[in-house]
């Protein structure tokens, strides 16, 4: 009976295995299907999938599959050398491979040299003899996963094939191949594909594998499109991928995507108006050329594809169109995708290989339009600096004056410059212009007249008209502004003086001697990071005390004045040994670059507050929620939930929009609803929530948040009604051609708008000037409050600083509320028409939502029918 029972088992164990081979099989592709076949194959490498356990397609390849075969083949190829180039949030490598003839491997540096040599002006090479450089990426949106898998097959080509055709291409020629650009947002897509792969495939678009939830795989892991972060450099995948780019300054990057199931395949050139004035129009000549070769691919292998039609090269912050600013020929490719292993489409099921053999496809047309036109790349590099220069020289300025006293803002500013090998050299010499003065340490020169003068003004331009007023992105990313730093268009005429050499990082901070006191320390809310050190002070369990009035206190160096929002760290009330604050918070302030005050006396020899002073309230360490899920923007929560982790080391709870019903909300003394429809909130919650903020707790509401606690009377105030713009824009006479500009004037897809603080407001506390630059992505603005002290700022009465922005939409606009707080019972309420924290890199409005936390409480405006609050009878009493 054993052993038949045994046969039974291995008969039907035979059987099953037999039948899934059968089943994948309807999806399996092995190497015959993707590569040419007219090309012989050294087979001491390894296949794809005698490293995978699979073929190409058959599953989602997973981050550490790709590394690891990456790392196969340059142990196994004389043709590849592998560098880790950085590390995502992850912590999973970024990696580029450097692939060229065996011959060219000892000594790539020394074709790295010659082939910047063709980008530098100061020097006469002839560039038509330089290494040519290609730099091949894949899938920056970690669920187009067609291009990262394609990498595989192409990595193994490019180390594999045989013959004259790939001896002549590496010749005098370097491929860098990343291979993953976005390492964790592929590794959350190819576990959510995979673990709902069946055996049998189906191709129902409504299957749980094709609908993936509220937490996508495009995005990295902070929920970031890093996609948009090019020129922003936010995160380290980003900073490892353009630190290799411009140590190699490629002629030629590819960037691969995957865009909807219903389309074919997209390649560039885009719609030829959206393009950037600041991009020579030779550039479109030569992706046309390449886009040749590209079409030639593939009806060979009769895949549908277009041009033309998608897409723009406008916004410098992208993959495929931040090199186009310095000689670079970028190329966007587009795959419809089959967001899975098999999916419907209008033009049949669209299967995972077929996608990733159009990837490959390209990547290989990609190599051989380069080589037939290398002449061609390497000399339009050469000229495209050159002529940086000549145009640099034509401008009627020399180049930009930077002033801003935080070292955070200001610093990160400089940081991101020198990434993109801009210098900016800093003013050695106080001097004045119109009544303003500028101080070395405060002020930076950027000449305008450097190799990477498309570049740096594309990343400063506060251009807003185009000929094109459609933008797939943003038309507005302006660097100062963002960082709030001032900057002007400058004549040097020898009214300053500058250092002969280029910022090249901070020096180092001058610790904080924190002399004896019976009083106590004090330090300043406008460095960018003092947030930071307050935190950490109350998570230590020190006591702090927050300023929001000026104040004058006794320090060694006589009376100091310091503005509103300081912080005091007393002697009085503390828990712990004076020795343990004292050296916690000299430790935090070095770290952060905050200088600390000995206060010598409590009692100030000026009129107004004492240390002791009523009005100088303890602050409180926050507990921070944050509502995430169905109905929520995914990045501007994650952009949210960054600046708390990174800039202000906040640990934040995030609960999803399905879990507040059962979720205890009294734990935390903030609550943000970032931007959303948040349909999904119930009743029952908002019951809650409008007790919780009665009970004293803070609620930040950002545009839709905003919105929505308007529309549930938790928020005193009223959203510019839709029907105000529209009319604004007149139907009559349109025809259907009109139909593309008529909505494309009532967007505002991406504009910085000028506007107007309130100085005396708590929530301004840490800012200096009046004017704030805020980014703007939709037209959500607030009614002004007919109840004092509630409207915190507006937008200017010419609200525009940079980008695009309808003569209409502006008129609605001026002037309107953008901030705004108010008491609501013992809590407060607090709504942001914008986003504060856009892209993790608008660091001069980020202080906005730190002040929503650290400074709340002192917000006493009232709207509605909420009393004024009963003054402390004890703080006033006679």
């Amino acid at each position: 009976m054993k052993t038949t029972s045994l046969s039974v088992y291995r008969r039907f164990t035979a059987f099953v295995v037999a039948t899934v081979a059968l089943s994948c099989s309807a999806l399996a592709a092995d190497l015959d299907y993707y590569l040419p076949n007219n090309v012989t194959y050294d087979q001491s490498i390894t296949k794809p999938a005698e490293a995978l356990g699979f073929e190409v397609g058959e599953w989602h390849v997973r981050p550490e599959q790709i590394a690891r075969y990456m790392e196969i083949l340059a142990e196994q190829s004389d043709r590849i050398t592998l560098e880790i180039t950085g590390r995502s949030h992850e912590f999973r490598p970024m990696m580029v491979l450097k692939i060229s003839a065996p011959e060219n491997q000892n000594r790539l540096e020394e074709m790295r040299q010659q082939h910047l040599a063709v980008s530098d002006p100061s020097q006469s090479v002839n560039a038509k003899e330089a290494p040519l450089v290609i730099y091949m990426g894949y899938s920056v949106h970690g669920d187009e996963s067609s291009g990262s898998n394609a990498a595989v097959l192409a990595a193994y080509y490019l180390a594999a094939a045989q013959g004259p055709e790939i001896d002549a291409w590496l010749d005098n020629t370097v491929i860098l191949f990343d291979p993953m650009y976005n390492p964790d947002g592929l590794a959350r897509f190819a576990t959510w594909v995979n673990q709902y792969k069946s055996m049998t495939p189906g191709a129902d678009s409504q299957h749980r594998e094709h609908q993936q939830d509220w937490l996508r795989g495009r995005q990295n892991h902070y929920w970031f499109d890093l996609n948009r972060d090019w020129l922003l450099l936010q995160h380290p995948e980003s900073q490892a991928r353009i630190a290799t780019y411009q140590a190699w300054m490629p002629n030629v990057l590819t960037d691969h995507h995957e865009m909807g199931t219903d389309s074919t395949y997209f390649f560039q050139p885009g719609i030829p108006s959206r393009k950037n004035p600041l991009t020579p129009d030779e550039n479109v000549r030569l992706t046309e050329r390449l886009a040749e070769f590209h079409g030639d691919a593939l009806d060979e292998i009769q895949s549908l594809y277009y041009t033309e039609e998608s897409f723009d090269d406008f916004y410098y912050g992208k993959g495929s169109s931040y090199p186009d600013a310095q000689g670079t020929v970028a190329i966007l490719f587009e795959q419809a995708s089959s967001r899975g292993h098999l999916q419907e489409s209008i033009n049949g099921d669209v299967s995972f290989p077929f996608t990733i053999r159009n990837q490959f496809v390209t990547s290989l047309s990609t190599i051989q339009g380069a080589i037939a036109e290398r002449e061609w790349l390497l000399d339009y590099q050469q000229r495209f600096f050159k002529e940086n220069m000549e145009l640099a020289r034509k401008e009627d300025f020399d180049g930009y004056l930077l002033r801003e006293a935080d070292e955070g803002r200001m610093h990160e500013l400089l940081n991101i410059l020198r990434a993109h090998n801009i210098d900016a050299y800093p003013v050695t010499e106080s001097f004045s212009v119109n009544d303003e003065t500028y101080n070395p340490g405060e002020a930076f020169y950027v000449p305008i007249r450097q190799r990477n003068y498309r570049l740096l003004k594309g990343a400063f331009t506060t251009r807003q008209d185009f000929p094109d007023n459609t933008f797939y992105d943003v038309s507005a990313w302006t660097l100062p502004m963002a960082f709030n730093v001032e900057f002007s268009e400058v004549r040097q005429n020898r009214r300053f003086r500058v250092g002969d050499t280029a910022w090249n990082g901070a020096s180092d901070f001058e610790a904080n001697e924190l002399a004896e006191t019976n009083v106590g320390y004090i330090f300043s809310w406008e460095p960018h990071f003092s947030p930071r050190v307050l935190n950490h002070l109350l998570k230590k369990g020190i006591h702090a005390r927050l300023a929001v009035d000026d104040i004058t206190v006794n320090t060694p160096n006589g009376g100091e004045q310091f503005s509103r929002g300081a912080v005091i760290v007393t002697r009085a009330y503390q828990e712990k040994p004076w020795q343990e604050v004292q050296s916690a918070l000299a430790e935090l302030a070095d770290a952060n670059r905050v200088r600390v005050h000995t206060i010598t006396s409590g009692m100030t020899s000026t009129v107004g507050m004492d240390v002791g002073s009523g009005s100088i309230r303890p602050a409180t360490e926050p507990k921070v929620m944050l509502v995430i899920g169905d109905g929520v923007n995914l990045q501007e929560a994650g952009e949210t939930w960054y600046y708390f982790d990174r800039d202000l080391n906040i640990p934040v709870t995030m609960i999803e929009t399905q879990r507040l019903d059962r979720s205890d909300i009294s734990r935390y003394t903030h609550i943000v609803l970032v931007d959303g429809n948040h349909r999904n909130l119930s009743d029952r919650f908002k019951g809650e929530l409008q007790q919780w903020v009665r009970s004293g707790g803070t609620l930040i509401g950002q545009k839709g948040g905003a919105r929505w606690m308007s529309e549930n009377d938790l928020l005193s105030t009223t959203v510019v009604p839709s029907d105000e713009f529209r009319a604004k824009f007149s139907t009559e006479g349109l025809t259907y051609g009109d139909r593309n500009d008529y909505f494309g004037q009532q967007r505002i897809a991406g504009a910085i708008f000028n506007s107007t603080l309130d100085l005396s407001h708590p929530l301004t506390v840490g800012f200096t000037r009046e004017t704030l630059p805020m980014f703007k992505n939709s037209t959500i603005a607030f009614t002004n409050s007919e109840s004092p002290f509630v409207d915190v700022a507006k937008y200017a009465e010419e609200p525009v600083f940079a980008g695009y922005t309808s003569q209409g939409n502006r008129e609605v606009l001026s002037e309107r509320t953008t901030v705004l707080a108010h008491r609501y019972g013992g809590g407060r309420v607090i709504g942001f028409a914008d986003n504060v924290n856009f892209r993790g890199y608008f660091w001069g409005t980020s202080k906005l939502m730190a002040n929503a936390i650290f400074f709340s409480q002192y917000a006493y405006g009232t709207a509605g029918d909420e009393e004024e609050e009963e003054e402390d009878e004890d703080a006033h009493a006679h």
